[in-house]
Order: C-alpha cells, then structure tokens, then sequence
C-alpha cells in the first residue's frame, strides 16, 4: 500500500544515507529509488513473466516495473534457483556476470509426538487417509488437479482423500470450486506450524503440480518431512528434489493419479520416496546459504 511505498522509496533511503553501510541487500526483488549504496537484491521468481496470466494486470505491471528497476541498479543479484537464474538473463539479458545462484536452506522437520498427532487429527477433523497440497491457492499451482485426481483413485477403492492447506490467492476459483463439488476433499485456509508438522506427518503423500516456482518452499518442507512427493517436471522444482520425487509426465488429473498410485498402493515405494526427501532436504543448509550471501556481500563491498 502507500504506507509500504513511502517506507521503501522515501525513509528507507534517507535512513541508508545517514547509516551508510557498506552493502545494502533487499531480499524481495526490489531496490528503494535514489539509493546512494551498493545495493544487492534477491529475486525469488520470475513468474509474472512465465506465467503472466495467472497474476493480476495491476500486479503484473507492479512487478515487472519493480523488478527491472532493481536489476538495471543492483551490483549482485541473488536467485535461489538455476532455473531462475536463467529465467532472469532470459527476461533481463543485462544482468549477466551478476547473477548469483544461492539455494535456501531446508530447516528438518520438527519431530511430532505420536499423542500430539492423535490431537491434531482429531481437532481438524482430518481424514485417515490423505494427499496432501500446501500453498497459496491460485491459478498456477494447478490444485483442482490434485482433487480431481484423488478422487479417481478413490473411484479405484483407495481410501485417501485429498486436504488442501493454504490461502484463498487470486484466481482461486477452479480450485475452490473443485472441493466444493466433492464431499472428501477438505480445505483448511490457515494452520499453525506445529500443527502442520503434524499434517506432514500424517500424510500419505504429497502432491505440487505447481506450472512455476522459483524454488519451492511448500515442497522443500514436505521433503524434509519424509512425504512421498509428486512435483511438476517445471522450473526449479526438478533442480530441487533430484531423483528424491516423481516427476509428472503432463499436467493433468490422469498424471498425478499415474504417480501416487503406487505411492499409495505399495509401502516399501513410499518408504523409499520418504527417506529419499529426507536425504535430500539434508543437502540444503542454511549454513551454506549464509556463506554464499557473505561472499557476495564481500564482492560487492570490494567494488566501492
């Protein structure tokens, strides 16, 4: 809003000018005007170019604007992923030579005592069996897929049903009408953190047939989890789970119901998958990503 705006392009810069650090890092893909210091910037994605219609014109317009802005300004650009390192020279071929790709680190999952799982199930009234889907729903993470393709496998005789934890995001309406229309997929808009430890512990698998993410957070944590994980083949979403997920052949109701259906069907296949995001998650430390931002920070500090 305009209070957001006057902080980042009015205060923030004058603040910098008095303190006058050596580096200046925003972490969301945007730089104040009339900044005066090294500036590094992260750009999380790029969505709004690869995916543009499933943002909002206004927002889409914001976006690009901010973005371009902090790429023609910034001395270092940080991306979580390759993928989005290359969706960065495609779109802002200038950035070359400034492109940094530093993972986020995975923190592991919480343990969950098995009494606090009796809880939680009980308390949100969750399935005994179930898919499970996290994030923001909106249009690109394709999640009237995943209900549709649960509910093929329960017309099989699977037991699961699919839950759907997230946010109402903008173009919502396929998803939303999709659990609307069936009695076994459950929507739960907000969960606390334990209480989604929880969930990641009682699930059968996981699913995000998501068309673009620029790494992956929601899937990072079902790894971490030990869920059997489904993913898009798109993106950053292969770059992240490696060999530690199945990849859908399309995005489709059919495919996702192809990939969980022995995930579902066989115990030593989900226990294999399990422990394989595990091992993987275990890879992505934050540790890492601490030292790979202070060597940028020193790169660009070096440059005044």
């Amino acid at each position: 809003g305009v209070d957001r705006l006057h902080w980042q392009h009015l205060a923030l810069p004058r603040a910098l000018r008095q303190l006058a650090p050596a580096v200046y890092h925003d972490t969301k893909n945007a730089l104040p005007f009339g900044l005066r210091v090294p500036a590094v910037v992260t750009v999380h994605d790029l969505a709004y170019h690869t995916v543009p219609q499933t943002f909002p014109r206004a927002s889409r317009w914001f976006l690009r604007t901010a973005t371009a802005h902090a790429v023609r300004h910034a001395r270092a650009l940080v991306v979580p992923s390759q993928a989005t390192a290359t969706d960065l020279l495609r779109f802002h071929p200038r950035s070359a030579g400034r492109v940094h790709v530093v993972p986020h680190g995975i923190d592991p999952a919480p343990p969950v005592a098995a009494e606090t799982l009796v809880e939680v199930r009980h308390r949100l009234a969750l399935p005994e069996q179930f898919v499970l889907h996290v994030g923001t729903i909106q249009a690109r993470k394709n999640v009237d897929l995943v209900v549709q393709a649960v509910r093929r496998l329960r017309g099989e005789g699977l037991p699961h049903r699919a839950l759907v934890v997230g946010r109402q995001g903008w173009l919502a309406d396929a998803a939303l009408r999709e659990i609307a229309r069936d009695d076994t997929a459950r929507w739960l808009p907000h969960v606390s953190a334990p209480d989604l430890a929880a969930i990641h512990a009682l699930a059968a698998a996981f699913v995000s047939p998501s068309a673009y993410e620029g790494f992956g957070l929601a899937v990072a944590d079902a790894l971490a989890a030990g869920v059997p994980t489904v993913i898009a083949d798109v993106s950053s979403l292969p770059e992240l789970c490696g060999d530690a997920a199945v990849r859908l052949r399309e995005l489709t109701a059919d495919a996702i119901a192809a990939a969980l259906r022995p995930i579902l069907s066989d115990p030593a296949e989900s226990a294999a998958l399990g422990a394989a995001g595990r091992a993987r998650a275990g890879q992505f430390s934050w540790t890492a990503a601490a030292v790979g931002h202070a060597a940028i920070y020193r790169r660009v500090a070096g440059m005044a």
